[in-house]
């Protein structure tokens, strides 16, 4: 299969399941990729790289308009070769939803020009300018590669991607049991060394993560307004309101309930 560009808007659709690389980008509106490290949510102006075969299908909202870039493994393999490009290796890639910046939109906004839905000409210039500009836009993920351990960049990108496995399932669906076991498991590591890289890379634990997570849904829970304290408390998975106040004001400095009146949540 050679590389392709789709474009879509609201409803489900299959994605490519030959090996190599997949691009989901978000324009507008929402988009659930399904995996079988969970169900990524993407919204407006983000993206996520996926080996190909990874994604099962794309489901989008209303409103949605996204574009799935997808790179066989030759194409991509021939993007990372260091002798053809200085300082690119292997995974091109790595996958988490990262914002896009301007010039990811700009080389994207040529690709569509050349091909604005499944592409019926020669745009190789354009789909390897769009793949290039997503790595230069994971500069979040830059920084995971410079703390992770390796004596090379392919080592230290490989040992992102495995520790990401994990980062995902626990974002992808912080309300389920994730316990350390498993989680390195995924990652493909013993549990000593999976918790000590983690903590390495992303400066925090897998359990710190979770409970940030969980928070985060709290606080959009709370501004929301439509539950009570207590309702949102059992929703991320805390026993009980007590418990949930406590590590709430530990996290962010207020009670719950003072964080509401400041939202001005209704």
């Amino acid at each position: 299969m050679t590389a392709l560009c789709l474009r879509g808007g609201r409803g489900m659709h299959a994605p490519p399941t030959c090996r190599g690389c997949a691009l989901v980008i978000a324009l507008r509106g929402e988009v659930d990729v399904e995996t079988d490290d969970g169900v990524f949510r993407l919204p407006g102006r983000r993206f996520l790289a996926l080996p190909s075969d990874a994604p099962r299908r794309l489901l989008a909202g209303p409103g949605a308009d996204w574009v799935l870039v997808h790179a066989p493994s030759h194409w991509a393999q021939a993007l990372s070769e260091p002798a053809e490009r200085r300082g690119l290796a292997a995974p091109l890639l790595l996958p988490a939803v990262l914002p896009m910046d301007r010039p990811m939109l700009q080389q994207l906004s040529a690709l569509l020009r050349c091909a604005p839905h499944p592409c019926d000409r020669e745009s190789g210039r354009e789909l390897a300018a769009v793949m290039l500009a997503a790595r230069d836009a994971q500069a979040r993920a830059a920084d995971w590669v410079e703390r992770a351990y390796g004596r090379s960049e392919r080592h230290r990108r490989a040992v992102v991607a495995r520790l990401l496995t994990a980062r995902n399932r626990i974002l992808n669906a912080p309300f389920d049991a994730h316990d350390l076991h498993t989680l390195a498991e995924a990652a493909r590591y013993s549990p000593s060394h999976f918790l000590r890289s983690f903590r390495d890379v992303f400066g925090m634990t897998p359990h710190d993560l979770l409970t940030q997570t969980r928070l985060l849904r709290a606080c959009a829970l709370i501004q929301d307004g439509r539950l009570a304290i207590c309702e949102i408390a059992a929703s991320v998975g805390y026993e009980s309101r007590h418990a949930f106040s406590r590590s709430f004001k530990r996290a962010t400095g207020v009670t719950a309930t003072r964080f509401r009146t400041a939202g001005g949540a209704r």
